[in-house]
């Protein structure tokens, strides 16, 4: 999937797609809005989401 096929599946304009490559890549701390739209998007908690010591 790529950045905009994400930020398009999260409900997110394309233009957002360079956000969402700052999140994975550690330039930005994600939104709580964020995290959530993720999480149920991947069928996955938030807690799980955000610790960094569970593979994903």
């Amino acid at each position: 999937m790529t950045l905009m096929e994400l930020a398009q599946a999260l409900g997110y304009p394309v233009s957002n797609n360079s956000y969402i490559s700052q999140v994975e890549t550690g330039k930005r701390v994600p939104k709580a809005d964020f995290i959530l739209k993720v999480a149920t998007f991947f069928g996955v908690s938030a807690d799980q989401l955000m610790r960094d010591d569970l593979e994903v």
